[in-house]
């Protein structure tokens, strides 16, 4: 059976054309579980989705705006792509629309990694590396969010291949699509992707000690088709919104991210070295192979490429003090294909240490599995038979991995994982919308909903995350006691939310008692993090 894979698997890594089809539709079938049916997640997707929003109504493809204030902390190409889905389907409320530039950027991701890998190494690395980089937990995650990374990745990937071709036959057939992809890198997240980028390059530069090698990328013309793609926008805005953008994009969000933890997210230089083997499950599983191979191939020109984009970039996100486990995304395709080289290059069966250290891996991406059981049953809830059936199917993908990967067959392995990351895709995302106690939003905005009025005051109190906003028709008013009663109290039909750690506070507050509640939720507030009941209370003048 294992060679009948592995004569397929060689048939199809042959056949380029067949192989990127390939590894499009893996990356399609693993990202599609849960992805219209995850509810708005705090606290970034709610925000960005809602700014998109509120652009495509407002048709001001210029200023970003969250509410009545401004939105700067990113640059403005995620918000177009997202007012462009929202433009194109006609449908603004649902949560999936603007996660689409997010799944078509992931699969386009998987894409480029098997193409930058068809560059370096040939088929069968770069058949298997894309299959690699689809099924990663992280790039899988990205998927499913309506944020910048996913994107960033595709266009940093994109501006890597021409340089991928330069490096490896000291030739390019066009000089403009790096430059086209290193200006949309810039218009979704700022200077990261130039970062990246950038930093191959010096690195790429020091190891051939010579510049000349980028003649073909002509710097001059590069540079000015650059600006143009990029000039426009960050003029305008500047124009708008004067100081005030730079300052909250460049010194509120990036530079000081550089030296102090945002938001509880420091972490100590090695974080990433550690989150590596649960973020880039379940190819971790082979990427000790991948590291020895790097080592034993070091001068290897088409290795020498993965490691000037590799090495330099991650050192940054390691010393740099905020940390989020998605930063160092844009270098998972390189260990994708350094990991593949070295699977396919193993020459016999693992060793005992590979061995136990595949086990280890295999077995800590597949807990995970396990946390949506235990939290829903912690919570009083119970996952569905969705998960059950999803479960069922991850055990069997890891049983047939580990067996197959003692064995050493190399296609056949590959072949188990996708056995794996499938189960686990509907385990996992596929039932994770069911867990209510995990969605407040979504139960208030129900509560909402049954109210007598059509667009009732909502007022919290506790309780500001973006999501409510987002799944809200009518803007929500955040706000502390007083200022609660106050509203509450002048409204004709008002529904307000009380945090329990609020609650004496609100009741002091009121001038009446409160009246008896409406409904009731108790679960888990992904954006603080924190455990919360919300109880929903109506005023209704007449009723």
């Amino acid at each position: 059976m294992a060679d009948r894979v592995d004569a397929l698997f060689s048939r199809l890594a042959d056949r380029p054309a067949l192989a990127g089809l390939a590894v499009a539709l893996f990356a399609l079938v693993l990202m599609l579980p849960g992805f219209t049916s995850l509810p708005v997640t705090d606290r970034d997707e709610a925000r960005f989705a809602q700014a998109s929003r509120q652009m495509a109504e407002s048709g001001d493809v210029v200023d970003i705006r969250l509410g009545e204030g401004p939105r700067y902390k990113k640059p403005v190409g995620i918000y177009w792509l997202q007012a462009a889905a929202v433009r194109l389907t006609g449908e603004a409320r649902e949560i999936w629309v603007y996660r689409l530039p997010s799944l078509v950027s992931a699969v386009a991701a998987a894409i480029l990694t098997y193409l930058l890998a068809l560059q370096l190494m040939g088929g069968r690395v770069a058949l298997a590396a894309g299959l690699l980089m689809a099924s990663t937990l992280m790039l899988g995650a990205e998927a499913r969010i309506a944020k910048t990374d996913a994107a960033l990745l595709a266009t940093i990937l994109a501006a890597l291949l021409p340089l991928a071709r330069l490096h490896m036959t000291g030739a390019l057939r066009r000089w403009w699509p790096f430059w086209a992809a290193l200006g949309a890198s810039m218009l979704i997240k700022g200077p990261i992707g130039i970062m990246v980028v950038g930093l191959t390059v010096v690195a790429l530069s020091a190891l051939r000690r010579e510049v000349r090698w980028l003649a073909p990328l002509r710097p001059l013309r590069g540079l000015a088709l650059f600006a143009v793609i990029v000039l426009p926008w960050y003029v305008a805005i500047t124009l708008r919104a004067g100081s005030g953008f730079w300052e909250e994009a460049l010194l509120n969000d990036f530079l000081s991210k550089i030296g102090e933890g945002q938001e509880s997210h420091g972490a100590p230089p090695g974080a990433y070295l550690l989150a590596v083997w649960l973020t880039f499950w379940p190819a971790a599983i082979l990427l000790p192979r991948g590291v020895v191979f790097a080592w034993t191939r070091r001068s290897d020109p088409a290795v020498l490429f993965c490691l000037a984009w590799l090495v330099p970039s991650w050192i940054v996100f390691e010393l740099t003090a905020t940390k989020l486990l998605h930063y160092v995304l844009p270098l998972y395709p390189a260990l994708a294909i350094l990991t593949a080289a070295g699977w396919l290059a193993l020459d016999r069966r693992p060793g005992k240490a590979l061995s136990v250290g595949a086990a280890l891996i295999l077995a800590l991406g597949g807990a995970a599995i396990f946390a949506p059981l235990g939290f829903t049953i912690w919570l009083g809830g119970w996952p569905g038979l969705l998960w059950v059936l999803g479960a069922l199917v991850t055990f069997a993908g890891a049983v047939l991995v580990w067996r197959q990967f003692r064995a050493g067959h190399h296609a056949a392995t590959l072949a188990a994982f996708g056995v794996l990351t499938i189960g686990f895709a509907l385990s996992f995302y596929g039932s994770l919308s069911r867990f209510a106690p995990l969605w407040p939003s979504e139960a208030m905005a129900e509560m909402v909903t049954a109210m007598p009025c059509p667009e009732p005051e909502i007022v919290t109190v506790g309780y500001a995350e973006a999501s409510l906003i987002f799944r809200s028709d009518r803007w929500p008013v955040f706000s502390d006691a007083q200022g609660a009663a106050a509203l509450v109290d002048a409204a004709d039909c008002a529904i307000l939310f009380v945090d329990s750690r609020y609650q004496l506070a609100v009741e002091a507050a009121l001038a009446d008692p409160l009246p008896e509640p409406s409904g009731e939720f108790a679960g888990f507030s992904m954006g603080p993090g924190e455990n919360v009941t919300i109880r929903a209370y109506r005023f209704v003048r007449d009723e």
